[in-house]
């Protein structure tokens, strides 16, 4: 890694640490309004505290397994270039390729009015493995926009082939709640969704989603806002997307999550899955020379309650 980009960092109060997970680095920010962790392995962007409140993503201490396609569950996992699993090659890791190899750390600086930003990049052609199981090349980068008020995440897809390109993928990201039992979901009171839990049955959603429990839920169509009320930690969790066509909500519930390895048994009542992305009927093609881009912000914001 050059020198200039390590002073870059350091001037952003960050640094780069070893990391147990994948033994894999990790970018530190440390600020005086936030603190922001971004796994290299797989891109993830693994912790957001703001300052005097507890982190906004969710992090199992279920390390998982050790192998290339073993999982963690933890902060925002980039699921590209297909979502769910492989519709052809019953042996490929669920949710494409993206988050089970190493990004390169590009840029650090800040924005014109002062936030944060750090730029990592993934590109086919760095390798081979990737090569074999997808043959068309591309090029993935993800923009972290980070300050006292939340984050902002623009991950695009450069198709580099000379065919158009089918792609199906999510920001899986695992928001951080007190309790899943009384958190709720707001803003897809009436947005048809495809219920993976129920034989993939299609249904309308009726008002708020509570409890966020035992759900594998892809909203089509779905509006660009939603947001998390928690109770117990007295905040909302405004969630906004763009080039994002469905909202995917998930949690194993109880049952699902004691038959799991790679979670803790009661984790499930620490998290709730609301995911920008394009899914089952969401998907498109991204052209030849082509590029997509996805865009994911988070704020957080005081729950005020009469």
């Amino acid at each position: 890694m050059n020198g200039r980009l390590m002073k870059d960092l350091e001037e952003l109060g960050g640094e780069i640490r070893p990391a147990s997970f994948k033994k894999c680095d990790e970018i530190i920010i440390d600020q005086p309004g936030f603190s922001a962790t971004i796994a290299l392995w797989g891109g993830h962007l693994k912790s957001f505290v703001p300052a005097g409140q507890e982190d906004l993503l969710f992090q199992s201490s279920q390390p998982g397994g050790e192998g290339r396609f073993s999982r963690q569950h933890f902060g925002i996992p980039v699921c590209w270039p297909w979502f769910g699993a492989h519709e052809v090659h019953d042996d490929y890791p669920a949710h494409g390729l993206a988050r089970y190899f190493r990004w390169e750390f590009i840029e650090a600086g800040h924005f014109k009015n002062g936030d944060v930003k750090i730029v990592i990049r993934l590109a086919s052609e760095d390798h081979p493995l990737i090569e074999e199981m997808w043959p068309q090349a591309f090029e993935l980068r993800q923009v972290f926009r980070f300050s006292r008020k939340g984050f902002r995440i623009n991950f695009s897809a450069a198709n580099l082939s000379d065919q158009p390109m089918a792609v199906s993928e999510a920001l899986h990201t695992y928001f951080n709640v007190s309790d899943n039992q009384t958190a709720q979901v707001h803003g897809l009171d009436q947005v048809a969704y495809v219920d993976k839990f129920d034989n993939g049955d299609r249904k309308l959603q009726n008002g708020i989603v509570t409890p966020c429990d035992t759900m594998d839920r892809v909203y089509l169509s779905a509006p660009e806002t939603c947001e998390i009320q928690d109770l117990g930690l007295q905040r909302r969790l405004v969630i906004h997307t763009e080039g994002s066509n469905s909202t995917i909500l998930w949690n194993p519930g109880a049952e699902i999550a004691k038959q799991r390895t790679d979670m803790m048994d009661e984790d499930f009542r620490r998290f709730v899955c609301v995911e920008a992305g394009n899914a089952l009927s969401d998907a498109y093609e991204i052209p030849p020379g082509g590029i997509h881009q996805l865009k994911l912000k988070v704020k957080h914001k005081p729950l005020l309650t009469e």
